[in-house]
């Protein structure tokens, strides 16, 4: 007989798990369906993993640093041992998740129970999952959240080995540091693995960039500033590139094609690497489920959610939360939408998700955090702005580190209501998070003005951005002249 639960999880990455921990709050007979060790690209080949990679290469990169009055250049790196320190971080997280599963096998105060079930699931009929694992079965739910997450994109024609040519799901694996890296790709997850593998010092990376400038997504002056940081630490970028070949050839990579400068002109382009990364994004991993017995809509390889602010598909018993979606691809999001997904499907009817809020933490070096809305958006929704630019350069926290590259971006509505907020440099990510709050409750420059910051700190850079569009900054952009700025943009 098929066993039959409330809900059915499919995938236990980001969202799963915080979908299974509202479900067992909630009182739902749950089966939780994960093929792999629970936590997904959240912990391995990802965002546990590739964060403990690069704080460790910043670790090594201040450590070898000789202009503040010691000298460490005579550091060595054990790449052997870098991995391992990433491997012990996921093996902690790991024993997180498997400490949850076995909590949540009790029944809960109001009677839920998870049941983890390992295999991959995919639907045989509107309301029935087949398993595919060690032990296969069929099991029923009356509602069901999709979770499976992504997977890396691949190039037409390139042939990824897993050793000299390679994904984000291979390269925290390579067997010793590349002397000659090609990063093809410049995102995040390009510019992130650039960032580690310059840092420790041993390797030449290049980045091949198909645009003129890096992380299209961003305002020019962030991608500026991330851009001459790159090049201070001997990053190369190779722009408008339109790559042909890329072909493993014994022990190295050849990459060849063509580079187009900004004018149309166009000239050969032909190298030699031990490694290449392909970073040109991710992908869905939608293969196989079945999602037409439900009848889940997918568009451009994503579910289509046809209600915004919400988990919901076009099937009335279905969910989906994270990478599966078309929203942007982030843990944090796809963590509130697992337990959004789960708290809509129990009727406790939640606010709708506020997408206009998000925030995120890019790990280059310099740190960039964002949240909200940058000016390229602001201009494409048609929105009249203000923004204000505050260097770190006039930040006492900064001055006190001897790091005072990177600035403080603020947007906001001619009225003052808060749109977006860009910080690049160290400590980023711990200024974000107020404005974030402000943002999806509909704060305004006045509410950050009368935000009390300790001192000296890097987020006082926020709070007088805000006073720099309020006309009552200590640092008026006519007393700093190319430095402190003012932006008006039209709608």
């Amino acid at each position: 007989m098929t066993a039959r639960y409330d809900l059915c999880i499919l995938g236990a990455g980001p969202a799963g798990l915080a979908a299974a921990a509202r479900a067992h709050d909630l009182g739902l007979r749950t089966a939780l369906i994960e093929p792999g060790r629970p936590g997904g690209v959240g912990v391995a080949d990802g965002a546990l993993s590739s964060k403990t990679l690069w704080h460790l290469s910043m670790d090594y990169a201040r450590a070898c640093r000789s202009d503040r009055g010691y000298d460490g250049r005579g550091l060595a790196v054990d790449w052997g041992e870098v991995v391992g320190q990433v491997g012990a971080a996921c093996g902690e997280a790991w024993a997180q998740a498997a400490r949850l599963l076995e909590f949540w096998r009790a029944p809960s105060p109001r009677g839920g129970v998870v049941e983890h079930v390992v295999g991959r699931g995919r639907f045989v009929a509107a309301d029935r999952i087949a398993v595919d694992g060690p032990a296969p079965r069929e099991l029923a739910a009356d509602r069901f959240l999709v979770a499976v997450g992504s997977r890396p994109r691949g190039l037409p024609g390139v042939v990824v080995d897993g050793e000299r040519i390679v994904t984000s799901d291979h390269i925290e694996r390579l067997p010793a540091l590349p002397r000659r890296l090609a990063v093809i790709g410049a995102g995040v997850v390009g510019c992130e693995y650039a960032t580690v593998f310059a840092n420790l010092g041993q390797t030449e990376v290049t980045i091949f960039d198909r645009g003129h400038r890096i992380l299209g997504f961003e305002d020019a002056d962030v991608a500026a500033e991330v851009a001459a940081s790159f090049a201070r630490i001997g990053i190369a970028i190779v722009h408008g590139a339109r790559l042909e070949r890329v072909v493993r050839d014994g022990a190295v990579v050849q990459v060849s094609g063509t580079t187009v400068d900004a004018d149309g002109r166009a000239a050969p382009l032909a190298r030699e690497f031990d490694a290449v990364l392909l970073a040109v994004g991710r992908t869905p991993s939608l293969d196989g489920l079945g999602l037409e017995h439900p009848g889940v809509a997918v568009d451009k390889g994503a579910i289509v959610s046809p209600t915004r602010g919400t988990a919901r598909t076009t099937a009335a018993h279905v969910w989906a939360a994270g990478d599966v979606t078309p929203d942007v691809m982030l843990a944090n999001v796809a963590e509130q939408e697992g337990r959004h997904a789960v708290e809509d499907l129990a009727g406790l009817a939640p606010r709708p998700l506020a997408y206009e809020a998000k925030s995120a933490i890019f790990f280059f070096r310099p740190e960039v955090a964002a949240v909200g809305l940058n000016e390229q958006m602001a201009k494409a929704a048609g929105l009249a702005y203000r923004a204000a630019v505050v260097p770190h350069a006039v930040l006492r926290r900064a001055i006190a580190m001897r790091a005072t590259d990177g600035f403080v971006k603020l947007l906001a509505a001619p009225d003052g209501t808060l749109l977006g907020l860009r910080v690049v440099g160290p400590q980023a990510s711990s200024c974000i998070q107020g404005v974030a709050l402000l943002i999806e409750s509909g704060g305004t420059l006045a509410d950050l003005d009368r935000c009390p910051h300790p001192h000296p700190a890097v987020t006082e850079g926020v709070q007088e951005a805000a006073r720099v569009l309020l006309g009552s900054s200590l640092y008026e952009p006519a007393a700093f002249p190319g430095l402190v700025r003012v932006i008006e943009g039209a709608a």
